[in-house]
Parts: C-alpha cells; structure tokens; sequence
C-alpha cells in the first residue's frame, strides 16, 4: 500500500486547493521559513484523527481553516483528503470491511463551528472507523510513522509507557487492544446492569418486609377504630351535658352586664362637651402666641440687616488704605526694574558686536574640510565598486564549483541506486503467465454478485415505509412534546387554584371542632373565624375599599348563632367597643339580610357580605358623603341613627347614636383583605374554566399517543426484520465483491508486474548510457570552473588593498571635518543665547515702564472710593440704634403672649385626661359586655355543634327532647377518657397506617420473582466476557514480545551501523507494583552506548547523537512492522553534515519498503530525494506549491559555454 496524493482546500496558509502527488520512493519538501511547510504534517496527522487542536499548533479545532489575509476573506471549511492505492495488498494492504477497491480515499473536513467530518470513498463514517481502517498498519494521528518538529529529539526522552507505546503499534496489536476495549467497556456495562439488578432486589425485598408489618398494623387500626367510635358517643353526650350547663350560666350574667353600660356613656359625652369649649381658647391664645413671635423676628431681621450694612462699611475703608500701600510700593519697584534693565541692555549689545568675525572664520574653515571629504569619498566608492565586482565574480565561480561537485555526487548516487535497483531486478521473482483460470472464477463471483443486487434491490424498495415510519416517529415527538407541555401547564394552573381556592375557601382548624370544651377559650376557638366564611356579593364588590376599612378589624373574630335577648343596638356597642386588643376574640352572631332604607345614598353592610351578622344589622355604607364631616352626616342621617342605624363613610367615620369614631382607631386593618378575595374569586371561576378545557384535551391526545405508539411498534418490527434480511444480503454481496476484487487485482497485479518488468529492465538501460554521459560531462565543467577561479584571484586581493589605503584617509579627512563642525556650532550657540538675552532685557525694559504708570493710576481711583464710603457711614449707624430698640420691645410682647397660651394648655390636657379615663371605662364595661355575649353565643354554638355531632352518630336523637329530659332528671355519665386515652394511644402507637399495604404486597411479590432467573443471565455473560479478555491477553503478550526481540535486534544493528560501533537495546522496567505474571506489561526503557563512550545515560548525550539515536529505534520499528509511508519534518536540523550522511544512508537502506516524505532545509538531505516539492509564500499568508522531478530537471540542463 502506499500513499497516492494529498489534497488540500481551505486548511492553515493552503486557502486554494493544493495536491501533492507522490509518485517516487523519496519526496522532499523545502522552502523558507514561515511558508507553511509544516502544515502539511499537521493536515496527514488530523486527517487521520488527531482531536488536539492544541497538538496543531492552534487554541481551538476551527483555528485550522484559513482565516484571510489583507485582500483575500477568509474560509468557512477545510478539508484534508488522503488517497491510497494497492490497499488491497496481501501483504501490506487494509483488512477492513470498509476497503473495498484497490484505492482508499479519507477525507476530513471541519466548518466554523469546529464539527469535524470523516469519509471513506465518499460514504461518511465516524472518527472510530477511521482509527478501525488504520489499525495494524502503523498509520495515526500520533503514530510512529508521523514524526513532527522537535519530536525526534522528544523521543529519547520519552516516558517508558511512551515508549511501549511504540513498540506496541509496531507489533501491530492495537487492533487487539481496540477489542479488548470493548469487550471491558461490555463487561463494566454487564457489572453495572448486575449491580443494578442486586441493589433494586434488595430495595424490593426490604419494601416487602415493610409491607408485611404495614398490612398488620392496618388489620389492629381497624379494630381499635371500631371500638373507639362507641366510646366517642357515650363522650359526646357528656360534653352536650356539660355546654347546656355553661350556656344557661352565660345568659344570665349578660343581661345584668347591658344594665350598667348607659350611664358610663352619659359620662363621656359631658367630658367631651367641656373640652371642646376650652379647645377653641387654647386656638386663640396659640393665634396671638405665633402673631407675637413673627413680630419679634421681623424685628431681628431688620437688626442685622443695619449691623451689617455699618460693619461693611468700615471693613472696605480698612482694605482701602491697605490696597494704596500696596500700589505705593509696587510704584517703587517698577522704576528700579527699569534702571537695571538699560544697564544690561548696553552690556549685551558691546559682547554681540565682538563675536560676530569669529563666527564667520569658522564657518569658511567647516566648508574647506567638507570639500575635501567629499572629494575622497567619490575615490572611495568607485574603488569598492571594483572590489565587489571582483568578489561577485568570484563567489559565482565558487558556487559554480560546489554546484558542479553537487551534481557529480548525485549522480555517483544515482549510479548506485541504478546498480541496487538492476541486480534486485535481475534477483527478483519472474511474473508468471497468465493461465485464464483467474477470468473464470471472476464470471462466476458476476453471477453470485447479479442475483444478490437484485435481492438487495427488492429489499430496499420500501421507500414510502421508511417515509410513513419516520413521519408517523416525527409526530409521536411531536405530540408527546405537546402533551408534556399541556402537563405542565396543568401543573401550574393545578398549584394555582389550590392555593387561590385556600385562600378564598380557608377551612377552620379540624382540631378545634374536636377539642374538649372545658374551658371558655377552648369554647371560643370552636367557633369558625370571619376571615373563613366573609364573601362579597355583587353589590359589595363596588365597595370592597370601603368594607374593608370597616370589618378589617374584625376578620380574627369568630361567628356564632343569634341571641334572642340581646338588641341590634346592644351587639354593635359591643363590637364596636373593642377596638383594642379583644376584638380577634369578639363573637359576632349571624342573621338574616337586613332590607336597605329607603333614604337615598345608603346601602345595608348585610346585603353587602355574607353571612349577614347581627352587629352590623343596622349598619349603612354611605356612598355619597365622600367630602362631608361627621357632624353633618349626623345631621343627614338623624332618622337612620335615631332608629339605631350606623352609618359608614367611605373616609373611615363610623356615626351612630354613640357619636362618631374613626377607624383609624382601631389599630389595624385588613390590608384589602375583601377586595383582594373578590379578585382570587373571579381568578378561581377562569381557572377551573381552563382546567376542565386542559384536561379534555389532555384526554384526546393521550388516547392519540397511545393509538399512534401501536402502530409505530407494529412498523418498527417490520422494518427491524427487513434490515436484518438486508444487512445478511449486503455482508454477502461484499464478500463477493471482496473476492472479485481481490481476483481482479491480483490478475492485473500479474499483468503489471510483467508490463513492469519488462520496462523496468529497458529504462535501466537507458538510464546506464545517461549516467555515464553525464558523469564525462561534469568532469569537464568542474575542471573548467577551477581554472577561471586560480586567475581571478590576485586580481581581487590587489583591489582590497587599494580599498583599505583609501578608507583609512578618508577616516583622517572626516576626523579634521568633525573638530570644524564643533567649533563653528559652539560659536553659533553662544551667539544665539546673547542674542536671546537681548530681546529679553528689551521686554523687561518695556513691562517695568508699563507698570509704574498702572500703579499711578491705581491710587488715584482708591483714594476717590475711600472718600465716597467714609460720607455714608454716621447714617448708617444711625440705622443700626434704632434697628435695635425696635428688636426689645417685639421680644417682651412675644414673652407674654407665650405664657399665656401655656396657662391654656394645661388646662387643656387636665380636662384631656379625665375625657380619656372616661372613655377608658366605657370600653371596659363595654368589653366585659360583649366578652359575656361571645360567652353566651360559644355556649349555644357550642351546644348546636355537638348536637349535630351526636345526630350523626345516631339518627334518632333531638335535642328539644333531650334537653326536656334533662331539666326533668339530670343524667349520670359514666367516665370513658381513660379508656379513650388507652385507645388513641394505641392508635398513635400504630403511626401512618397503609390500609391499601396487602394489595401492595401482592403486586410487589409479582416483580420479585422474575429477577434471579436475570441476574443468572448477567452473570454467565460476564464469565464469557471475561475469558474473551484473557485470550486478547495471550495473544497481545504473544505478539509485543516478538517484536520486542524483533526490534531491539533491528535497532543494535542500526546503531552499531550509524555511529560505527556500540549498542543500544529496549529493556522491560522493573515494575514491583506489577504482579510477576504482568511484569510484560511494564513500559521500556531506552539504553544506547555509542562507540568509544562507558556510559549508557541518554542525558549525557549529544543533541545529534540523541537524534540518530531515535532515527534508529524508529527506522527498526520500521524493519519490523512497516507503516506504508514516513513522514519526518526537520529531523535532520541538529545533525552535521557527516550525520546527515548517515541519517540519509538509513533512508536509502529503507526506501524499497518505506514510502518516504521529508521536510529539510539541508542541500545534503535534498539530494537524496526522487522529487522535490517547494512550498512558497507569494502572497503574505497564502502558501503555494511547486513541483520539481530532479531526474526530469536534469536532462533539460545545459552545460556553461
């Protein structure tokens, strides 16, 4: 097998399609620096698989695409396509069910996003099958057979498991590594499904325990239950006893409660009167207070206004005698700056007139030395103009020289080669003739290949299965995506509802309906909150604001049955007397929906709320009093509050008899409790709307998904089983096609070979006669070229002379130059500074007249204001004086109004306080009272409640009859709450209890049983994966210790070869970590000992000797298990010449077998190539290729006349 062409699109600096054709044995590839010869290394190892965009010399896999210079975008793709011929050879060829012809092409290619694309002969694969094809033949992306830049150097220095690594791609048994892999990776996967079936039976067995225990338990539940619901009756009725007892003592002591609360009230309104009077004094005085002071601070303002004005005025006729001072002095300075200014004037003006002839000498003698300077300089150049045409002509002879022995070399070589290549001719094996057996088993291997075409035809004729298979799965996603979506949806709107639905329908706490009444508190907590049952009607959704203003307070109430003895007037009190701290445990009654009055802008809170509640019977929400007070509401609604109606504005007044009360007072309010639940109530209608529709849908598609997935079921069998027919027929037909094609080529492997033969042995002939033409010819040119250089070169040695002679006067003339420059600059300086000095003492001059006149001027206008400032100053203090007396007297009216006002607001606060304790008593009598109706009202609540209860319990029972028994003869109960206790406490004992655990029990031994007979399985099919693994192992072991022999035998007689002399040898590490039996699998350790050198150490090694040293274990792996090509890329950089000798002596020693590829800057190197490759860089950035055949090149070169 060997490689065919290289083809190149879009990859690195190669953005044009480049092919590199490989026809000959040896193939160099050159160019300068920086052309991107390297990149064509790098594209053979990603082409065959490399995955490390770091290993390419870039940051990620899309840095491998071209990526635009100056003038030219860059690429979207990169390709790499690889093309073998002979792949089909017996002994070197690809044994894959992918190669199918006598040629292989791989090509990779890779777009922006980084995603890499395999093919093999046009048909995609995966980067597995890739490595799989190549497996065996020494080929991959890190392989031996691709040694990049530097690496050769690396390899000496490798690791030991580096090295096995070698050795072992040598031996060629990565492909049985490659199944001893998958046969691990079935093996874990048979583990974990072993591990996973263990652990689900030992959760299965111990839910079945549970599950036993469970169904006793439940079976004990069910009997304790029985007998603890006869208990509960006989308890019930006790408790009924006991709440008629405490509801008959209740109603008593509210009557006495109502008698004393009148007279309080009388009390609060005479307070209330009386303060009001003092009220309106304590305004007036506070009036006359702030006149008084308003006065008095007028008074200050103007004070300070004339102070300030005054002191002003003195402060500026300080700072004008100050500022004259200051332009006093200035004055004086400005005329002794003037008087030195005209003296340093004079001095520069006598020093300028005295340099100016030196200055002149100087610059005649600077252009004297310059012309003579100049004069030798034109000598001088024309002189080594000479030199370098003599040294041009001489360096032309030289290279013609060392070109000529170059050629002469090459063709020594090439006469040798065409000595090795005619005797392997005439030594080689003689094509057989051909004996037409071949052609006849080719016509049947036709036939068998006919018929199974025409079956596979058949069975691929299923198009539109395929099609309706593939849109029926396409709309099974697509549904069972949508139905995902809708269960979603229906979670969410679910969670929704269940918590609007708590919210709007709250439940009372279930414990406090069963608690045992023997305590008021315990009483209370029986009875349903407000906040629970409060709904708004149509009507009261208009007005939810407003409502919640008013009933907030109370929403931690509870709700209770009427009492008949009590008024409407009476409970409203109550309620509304609590606005502290017991209203949460008020107790308000329910009743019947109170009609609206008939008065205009009124609306009864009962028809407003439900349930309607007997404190608010009598209550309105004024609708139209939005900017009024509560005197005038009063005033509106007499009528309504004299028949003991409440009205309620929206501004938060409650008006009634009881006078007016703002809610603010209340301490708290329901955060638009109402308002909020009337919107989750509208929110619950719309969403149990969706749901029904949700789930109807639901529904629908379900039953799609289900009809859907049989059919697809049916047709996936159906397709299953014409694949598998499918499958069975294309194995056939391309083991068919592997035998014709493998006839084929042999048949036309014979006919070349006797073709080749035969030409073979006419162009080696041929090519005798050109040698040794051409050898004559070379002789003659050389000694030709030699004669020229002897007469050129006294003629060059005499113009170097003449040079030097030259160079050293104009280095004299130059110095004489130098000292001429200087000194005219130094005298250019000085004259410039004087001159500068001048101006400057001129300037000075100039600004020391300007200032003296400015500061004259300046004092004559401060002296003109000082005059001005001191003639309104006794006005101004005058101002002042008065200002002052004006301040006193607005200070002692202010003081007396003040203390009057106080005197006021003491009295105020001492009536305050007796209006407060008034008002104190009243809301205590107040909540005793309604504390005593939420008593009497929990009592019948109460006795209602277990009514209700025992009625449940035994149909036949009414209250009325039992209660006329009871006054008659009280009963006598038996005490059952220990036994109750003893009952619960068992029942508590049982915990959770699963009544539906025998049913669960049953179901869960179904799933047991099937597991053993599966874990059997798992377990056989892992004692055969296992013996599989061991054979892998006998045979790997086998095959690396052969070749390690192999190749260290190989690689001493390399060595011994290329440096004259030594050893070098691959030895197993002692590994103790490793068991005896696996000390095999221990890495390589690399010893060479060059020929007059102790030591063995690779560290003390020379770079050149560590290179050759590599050259040799890599050429023995070689010897042994041959790649189908070599690629090396400046391998031969730290070698000198005489090892580069050696390095390509290796190369021509393997070149029969080897196909080799070579990047080299080295001429020595180059020369050995069959054909060399240029890679240039005309344009920055984008590499290009040129092609040489050197045996082509030589015949069109022409000898120098």
């Amino acid at each position: 097998m060997r490689l065919k062409s290289l083809k190149l699109a879009g990859f690195k600096s190669f953005a044009n399609p480049t092919t590199f054709t490989f026809k000959h044995d040896i193939t160099a590839i050159v160019g300068p620096n920086g052309c991107g010869k390297s990149n064509v290394i790098d594209a053979i190892r990603w082409v065959l698989g490399e995955t490390s965009a770091k290993q390419l010399r870039g940051g990620a896999m899309s840095d491998v695409i071209f990526a635009g210079v100056e003038g030219r975008a860059g690429k979207s793709l990169a390709s790499v396509e690889l093309t073998f011929e002979h792949t089909q050879d017996e002994t070197t060829g690809i044994r894959h069910a992918l190669n199918l012809y006598h040629e292989l092409t791989l090509r990779r290619q890779v777009t922006k996003d980084g995603k890499s694309d395999y093919f093999i002969n046009g048909q995609r694969v995966r980067r597995r099958d890739v490595v799989d094809v190549f497996l065996g033949t020494g080929l991959g992306a890190r392989s031996y057979a691709v040694i990049e830049q530097g690496m050769i150097g690396r390899i000496v220095e490798s690791s030991p498991m580096q090295l096995r690594e070698f050795i072992e791609e040598g031996a060629g048994v990565s492909r049985y590594q490659a199944r001893r892999e998958e046969t691990e990776k079935k093996l874990a996967e048979a583990r974990d499904n072993l591990e996973r079936l263990s652990d689900l039976q030992g959760e299965l067995k111990k839910q079945q325990r549970t599950l036993m225990r469970q169904a006793e338990s439940a079976k004990k539940y069910q009997e304790l239950n029985a007998e603890l619901e006869k208990m509960h009756k006989e308890d019930l009725l006790k408790r009924l006893f006991e709440a008629w007892q405490y509801h008959e003592t209740k109603t008593q002591e509210h009557t006495a409660a109502n008698e004393g609360l009148s007279a309080l009230e009388t009390a609060v309104n005479k307070a209330k009167a009386e303060l009001d009077k003092l009220s309106a004094r304590v305004a007036e005085g506070q009036w006359l207070k702030d006149d008084a002071k308003d006065k008095y601070h007028n008074a200050q303002m103007a004070e300070q206004t004339a102070q300030h004005n005054f002191y002003t005025v003195n402060q500026e006729l300080g700072q004008a005698d100050e500022k004259i001072a200051r332009l006093t002095a200035a004055q004086k300075q400005a005329g002794e700056d003037e008087a030195h200014a005209t003296a340093e004037l004079a001095k520069l003006t006598s020093t300028l007139s005295l340099l100016e002839p030196e200055l002149s000498a100087a610059a005649n003698e600077l252009k004297t030395a310059q012309d003579k300077l100049s004069e030798h300089e034109k000598h001088w150049q024309g002189a080594r103009s000479e030199v370098q045409n003599l040294q041009n002509q001489k360096n032309s002879l030289e290279n013609a020289q060392k070109l000529a022995e170059s050629q002469k070399q090459r063709v020594l070589n090439l006469r040798e080669k065409w000595i090795a290549k005619h005797n392997a001719l005439m030594t080689s094996e003689q094509p057989a003739a051909d004996d037409g057996k071949t052609e006849e088993a080719l016509k049947v291997l036709d036939g068998q290949i006919a018929t199974l075409k025409v079956k596979i035809d058949g069975l691929q004729d299923n198009h539109e299965a395929k099609s309706a298979f593939d849109e029926r799965a396409k709309a099974l996603q697509l549904l069972t995506s949508e139905q995902t979506a809708r269960e979603k949806r229906h979670a969410s709107l679910s969670s929704e509802y269940d918590i609007l639905h708590k919210m709007v329908y709250a439940k009372p706490n279930p414990q406090a309906q069963n608690t045992n009444a023997s305590t008021d508190k315990a009483a209370l907590a029986h009875l349903p909150l407000l906040k629970d049952g409060l709904r708004l009607t149509s009507a009261g959704e208009k007005v939810a604001g407003a409502l919640d203003a008013l009933l907030g307070f109370w929403l931690d109430a509870r709700v209770g049955v009427p009492d008949e003895k009590s008024s409407v007037q009476a409970q409203f009190a109550a309620v509304l007397g609590t606005p502290d701290k017991d209203a949460p445990t008020a107790v308000l009654a329910q009743t019947k929906p109170f009609a609206t009055p008939t008065q205009t802008g009124l609306l009864a809170v009962n028809t407003l709320i439900t349930p309607a509640l007997a404190a608010f019977e009598r209550c309105y929400v004024d609708v139209d009093t939005a900017n009024k007070t509560p005197d005038e509401i009063a005033e509106q609604y007499a009528g309504v509050i004299g028949d003991g109606g409440v009205i309620f504005t929206q501004t938060g007044w409650l008006v009634g008899a009881f006078g007016a009360l703002h809610t603010s007072k209340f301490g708290r309010t329901s955060e638009n409790f109402l308002a909020q639940k009337a919107e989750h109530t509208k929110r619950l209608a719309v969403l149990e709307d969706e749901l029904t529709a949700l789930e109807d849908e639901m529904e629908d598609k379900a039953r799609a998904i289900k009809d859907l997935t049989a059919q697809q079921e049916a047709q996936k069998i159906a397709l299953e089983e014409q694949a598998a027919q499918l499958t069975a027929a294309t194995a056939s037909l391309h083991k068919a096609e592997q035998e014709r094609t493998a006839l084929t080529a042999k048949a036309q492997t014979e006919a070349i070979k006797r073709e080749n033969f035969a030409k073979t042995k006419a162009a080696l002939d041929e090519e005798k006669t050109e040698i040794q033409q051409e050898l004559k010819q070379l002789d003659s040119e050389l000694t030709a070229t030699q004669e020229k250089l002897a007469a050129e070169l006294p003629r060059y040695e005499q113009a170097q002379k003449s040079l030097e002679t030259l160079s050293l006067r104009i280095d004299e003339l130059n110095a004489a130059a130098k000292r001429a420059s200087e000194t005219h600059q130094a005298l250019q300086l000085q004259h410039g500074t004087l001159s500068q000095n001048k101006a400057h003492t001129e300037r000075l001059l100039a600004l020391a007249n300007k200032n003296a006149a400015q500061a004259n001027d300046d004092i004559i206008a401060v002296k003109k204001a000082q005059e001005q400032l001191t003639a309104k100053l006794p006005a101004l203090e005058t101002a002042f004086k008065d200002a002052k007396a004006l301040t006193a007297a607005a200070k002692i009216a202010s003081e007396e109004h003040e203390a009057a006002a106080k005197a006021l607001q003491l009295m105020q606060v001492k009536l305050q306080e007796n209006l407060t304790q008034a008002h104190a008593d009243f809301a205590k009598a107040q909540a005793e009272t309604a504390q005593i109706s939420a008593d009497t009202a929990v009592g019948q609540s109460r006795l209602q409640d277990l009514s209700d209860e025992v009625a449940k319990l035994d149909e036949s029972f009414h209250l009325d009859a039992w209660l006329v028994d009871v006054r008659a003869k009280p009963p006598k109960f038996k005490d059952n709450s220990a036994r109750i206790d003893a009952i619960k406490a068992e029942i508590t004992k049982l915990g959770a209890v699963n009544l539906a655990a025998a049913a669960e029990l049953a179901e869960l031994e179904e799933r047991v049983s099937p597991m053993d007979a599966q874990i059997t399985d798992i377990t056989a099919s892992m004692t055969k994966l296992q013996d599989a693994i061991r054979a892998i192992d006998e045979k790997t072991k086998s095959l690396f210790l052969t070749a390690l022999d192999a190749v260290n035998a190989e690689l001493n007689a390399l060595f011994s070869k290329v440096f004259g002399g030594g050893q070098a040898s691959l030895t197993l590490m002692e590994d103790e970590t490793l068991a005896k039996a696996d000390r095999w699998r221990a890495g390589l350790v690399l010893m060479a000992q060059p020929k007059g050198k102790k030591n063995s150490r690779l560290a003390v090694l020379s770079g050149g000797e560590k290179t050759l040293t590599a050259l040799s274990l890599i050429f023995a792996i070689f010897k042994q298990h041959p790649a189908p090509f070599c690629v090396l890329d400046e391998v031969d950089a730290p070698l000198d010449d005489a090892n580069v000798g050696r390095f390509t002596s290796l190369i021509h020693e393997l070149a029969d077998s080897v196909q080799f590829i070579f990047i080299s800057h080295n001429k020595l190197a180059m020369q050995i190539a069959d054909e060399l490759k240029g890679i240039t860089m005309p344009t920055a950035g984008i590499s290009s290729l040129v092609t040489v055949n050197l045996e082509e090149a030589e015949k069109y070169l022409e000898p120098d006349a």
